[in-house]
Protein backbone atom coordinates (compact mmCIF):
# COMPACT_ATOMS: atom_id res chain seq x y z
CA UNK A 1 0.00 0.00 0.00
CA UNK A 2 2.84 2.36 0.87
CA UNK A 3 4.48 1.70 -2.52
CA UNK A 4 1.21 2.54 -4.28
CA UNK A 5 1.04 5.91 -2.49
CA UNK A 6 4.64 6.70 -3.43
CA UNK A 7 4.01 5.73 -7.05
CA UNK A 8 0.85 7.86 -7.14
CA UNK A 9 2.71 10.87 -5.77
CA UNK A 10 5.52 10.39 -8.29
CA UNK A 11 3.08 10.28 -11.21
CA UNK A 12 1.22 13.34 -9.94
CA UNK A 13 4.48 15.26 -9.49
CA UNK A 14 5.66 14.42 -13.01
CA UNK A 15 2.35 15.56 -14.49
CA UNK A 16 2.44 18.89 -12.69
CA UNK A 17 6.09 19.55 -13.57
CA UNK A 18 5.47 19.78 -17.29
CA UNK A 19 4.94 23.50 -17.63
CA UNK A 20 3.57 24.70 -20.91
CA UNK A 21 1.46 27.76 -21.26
CA UNK A 22 -1.45 27.66 -23.70
CA UNK A 23 -0.46 28.66 -27.23
CA UNK A 24 -0.76 32.41 -27.79
CA UNK A 25 -2.95 32.81 -30.87
CA UNK A 26 -1.57 35.51 -33.19
CA UNK A 27 -3.15 34.46 -36.50
CA UNK A 28 -6.18 32.66 -37.88
CA UNK A 29 -6.45 29.15 -36.36
CA UNK A 30 -7.57 26.27 -38.54
CA UNK A 31 -9.32 23.01 -37.82
CA UNK A 32 -7.64 20.78 -35.27
CA UNK A 33 -5.37 18.17 -36.85
CA UNK A 34 -3.43 15.11 -35.69
CA UNK A 35 -0.03 15.96 -34.20
CA UNK A 36 1.59 13.40 -36.55
CA UNK A 37 0.57 15.68 -39.44
CA UNK A 38 2.51 18.64 -38.04
CA UNK A 39 5.93 18.87 -39.72
CA UNK A 40 8.74 19.95 -37.38
CA UNK A 41 11.31 22.49 -38.56
CA UNK A 42 14.19 22.47 -36.11
CA UNK A 43 17.02 24.99 -36.43
CA UNK A 44 16.45 25.64 -40.15
CA UNK A 45 13.77 28.01 -41.36
CA UNK A 46 10.94 26.35 -43.29
CA UNK A 47 11.44 26.52 -47.07
CA UNK A 48 7.82 27.57 -47.61
CA UNK A 49 6.26 30.99 -47.12
CA UNK A 50 4.13 30.72 -44.02
CA UNK A 51 1.66 32.43 -41.72
CA UNK A 52 2.22 32.27 -37.99
CA UNK A 53 -0.87 30.96 -36.22
CA UNK A 54 0.37 30.82 -32.62
CA UNK A 55 3.40 31.23 -30.39
CA UNK A 56 4.22 28.25 -28.18
CA UNK A 57 6.32 28.34 -25.03
CA UNK A 58 7.49 25.44 -22.86
CA UNK A 59 8.94 26.44 -19.51
CA UNK A 60 10.41 23.14 -18.33
CA UNK A 61 9.19 19.84 -17.01
CA UNK A 62 10.23 17.73 -20.00
CA UNK A 63 13.27 15.53 -19.50
CA UNK A 64 14.07 14.91 -23.15
CA UNK A 65 14.14 17.14 -26.19
CA UNK A 66 11.82 14.74 -28.03
CA UNK A 67 9.20 14.96 -25.26
CA UNK A 68 9.29 18.75 -25.34
CA UNK A 69 9.01 18.93 -29.14
CA UNK A 70 6.11 16.45 -29.08
CA UNK A 71 4.31 18.64 -26.53
CA UNK A 72 4.81 21.65 -28.84
CA UNK A 73 3.60 19.58 -31.78
CA UNK A 74 0.38 18.70 -29.94
CA UNK A 75 -0.27 22.39 -29.22
CA UNK A 76 0.37 23.27 -32.87
CA UNK A 77 -2.08 20.55 -33.97
CA UNK A 78 -4.73 22.01 -31.65
CA UNK A 79 -4.69 25.29 -33.60
CA UNK A 80 -4.64 23.60 -37.01
CA UNK A 81 -0.99 24.21 -37.89
CA UNK A 82 0.73 22.28 -40.67
CA UNK A 83 4.17 23.00 -39.22
CA UNK A 84 6.08 23.73 -36.04
CA UNK A 85 9.05 26.08 -36.37
CA UNK A 86 11.19 25.53 -33.25
CA UNK A 87 12.96 28.80 -32.48
CA UNK A 88 14.72 27.92 -29.24
CA UNK A 89 15.43 24.81 -27.17
CA UNK A 90 17.66 24.65 -24.14
CA UNK A 91 18.43 22.21 -21.35
CA UNK A 92 18.48 23.51 -17.79
CA UNK A 93 20.89 22.29 -15.10
CA UNK A 94 18.16 20.03 -13.72
CA UNK A 95 18.05 18.23 -17.09
CA UNK A 96 14.72 19.85 -17.94
CA UNK A 97 14.12 21.34 -21.37
CA UNK A 98 12.46 24.63 -22.21
CA UNK A 99 11.93 26.38 -25.50
CA UNK A 100 9.74 28.32 -27.87
CA UNK A 101 8.26 27.75 -31.30
CA UNK A 102 5.80 29.07 -33.85
CA UNK A 103 2.79 27.09 -34.99
CA UNK A 104 2.74 27.82 -38.71
CA UNK A 105 0.70 27.20 -41.85
CA UNK A 106 2.69 26.83 -45.08
CA UNK A 107 1.15 28.86 -47.90
CA UNK A 108 0.72 27.65 -51.47
CA UNK A 109 3.37 28.93 -53.81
Amino acid sequence: MKNLKILSLAVLASLTLACSAPALIVGQPGEKTASENVQVFFIERPQCNFDTIALISIEGGYYSLAMMVNAMRRQAAEVGASGLYVLHAEQLELKEYFGSAKAIRCLSS
